[in-house]
C-alpha cells in the first residue's frame, strides 16, 4: 500500500511539472513581445551588475553608476554598428558581381544539362523564370511580413535599456521581495538566488570572452585570406557561434559561398572551411572549457533540443537564450531533493 501511495506521488509530480512545462511553454509564445526584452535585459543586467557595484563602492550613486556603465556600453556597440554598416554598405555593391557569377554557374548547368541529359533550353528557361516568379512572389511576401517583426525588434531594442535600469536600481527590492514571499524557506531561497545569480554571470562572462577571442581569430583568419569584409564576417561567425553545434555552420557556409563566388580559386574556400574547423575545434576543446569553465554543465543532447526549442519559441534569440535558461533550470532542480532526478537527466551535477 505505501509503495502504491509512493507510486501515485511520483506521478503526480511528473504530471504537474508537466502541465506547468506546458503553460510555461504557452506563457513564453504569447506574452514574447513582453518577456523576450525582459529575459534579454536580465542576462545583461547580471552580466554588467559587477561594474554598476564597483561604480557604487566608490560611491557613485546608483542611478549614475547604471547610466555610465549602460552609456558605455551602448557606445561600444554604436562604434561596432558603425563600422559594420560600413562593411555592410560595400558587401551590398558586390552583389551585382556575385549575382553574374551566379548566372553564369546556372548558364554552364543548363549547358550540361541540355548535353548530356537531352533537357531542351527552352524548357530550363521556362522552369527558370517559373522558379524566379515564385522567388520574387515569396519575397515580397516574407518582405511584407518582415516589415512588421521589424518594428517589433525595434520596440523591443528601445525597451530593453529601460528594463536593464529599473531592474538594476530596484534589484534590492526584488531580491527581499522574493525572500518574503517564499518566508517558509527564507534560506533555501536566498541559497538558490545566490547559486542563479552566480551560475548566470559566471557563464555569461565567459561566454562573451568566448564571443570576443573567438571573433579576434576569425578575423585574423579571414585577413590573413584577404577575405574582404573580414570585419562583418568575423562578427556574423563570432556572434553565430553563440548558436550551439549548428550556428557557425551556417555562417560558415555563408562566408564559403562569398569566397567561392569573389575568387578565381577554390583554395580560399578550403583554406576558409580548414581555418574555420581548426578555430571551432580550438574553442570546443580549450577556449571554452578554459574560460566558461562547468559553470552550465548541460547534457549536449538537452543543449540541442534546447537550441531547437527555443528557435521554434523565440527564434534566434530563443536559440542563444535558452541554454543559459536550462542552465538556471537545473540550478532550482538541483536545490531541492524532489527535483534532483531531473536536474541529472538536464545534466552533470
Amino acid at each position: 500500500m505505501k509503495q502504491q501511495t509512493t507510486d501515485n506521488t511520483k506521478l503526480i509530480r511528473v504530471a504537474a511539472l508537466l502541465i506547468i512545462g506546458v503553460l510555461t511553454v504557452y506563457i513564453m509564445i504569447e506574452a514574447q513581445f513582453i518577456l523576450l526584452p525582459l529575459v534579454w535585459a536580465a542576462f545583461i543586467a547580471l552580466l554588467i551588475l559587477p561594474l554598476t557595484e564597483k561604480l557604487e563602492q566608490i560611491k557613485f550613486p546608483r542611478w549614475l553608476s547604471i547610466i555610465t556603465v549602460l552609456t558605455i556600453v551602448t557606445a561600444t556597440l554604436s562604434v561596432i554598428l558603425y563600422l559594420l554598416s560600413i562593411q555592410v554598405a560595400g558587401l551590398l555593391g558586390d552583389i551585382p558581381a556575385v549575382t553574374d557569377t551566379v548566372d553564369a554557374w546556372i548558364t554552364d548547368l543548363q549547358h550540361f544539362l541540355e548535353v548530356q541529359v537531352g533537357i531542351s533550353h527552352e524548357l530550363l528557361t521556362r522552369q527558370a523564370n517559373n522558379s524566379v516568379s515564385q522567388i520574387i512572389n515569396t519575397g515580397l511576401t516574407e518582405l511584407r511580413n518582415s516589415l512588421f517583426s521589424v518594428f517589433r525588434l525595434l520596440t523591443v531594442i528601445s525597451v530593453i535599456p529601460l528594463y536593464i535600469f529599473f531592474l538594476l536600481y530596484y534589484r534590492d527590492a526584488f531580491y527581499q521581495g522574493s525572500l518574503q514571499l517564499f518566508i517558509n524557506y527564507h534560506d533555501q531561497t536566498r541559497s538558490l538566488f545566490n547559486k542563479i545569480i552566480k551560475v548566470a554571470q559566471q557563464y555569461l562572462r565567459g561566454l562573451m570572452l568566448v564571443t570576443l577571442i573567438v571573433g579576434i581569430l576569425f578575423y585574423i583568419v579571414l585577413t590573413v585570406l584577404n577575405i574582404k569584409y573580414a570585419f562583418f564576417f568575423a562578427i556574423l561567425l563570432a556572434v553565430f557561434n553563440l548558436i550551439p553545434y549548428i550556428g557557425v555552420f551556417i555562417s560558415s557556409l555563408l562566408v564559403v559561398l562569398y569566397s567561392i563566388t569573389t575568387t578565381d580559386s577554390m583554395f580560399y574556400p578550403i583554406a576558409i572551411l580548414i581555418s574555420l574547423w581548426l578555430i571551432q575545434l580550438l574553442e570546443n576543446n580549450l577556449i571554452t572549457p578554459y574560460v566558461v569553465g562547468s559553470q552550465v554543465r548541460i547534457n549536449p543532447l538537452v543543449a540541442l533540443i534546447a537550441v531547437f526549442m527555443g528557435a521554434s519559441i523565440w527564434d534566434v534569440s530563443g536559440m542563444i537564450l535558452f541554454i543559459p535558461l536550462v542552465g538556471v533550470l537545473k540550478v532550482v532542480f538541483d536545490e531541492f531533493e524532489g527535483l534532483k532526478s531531473y536536474g541529472i537527466f538536464l545534466g552533470k551535477s
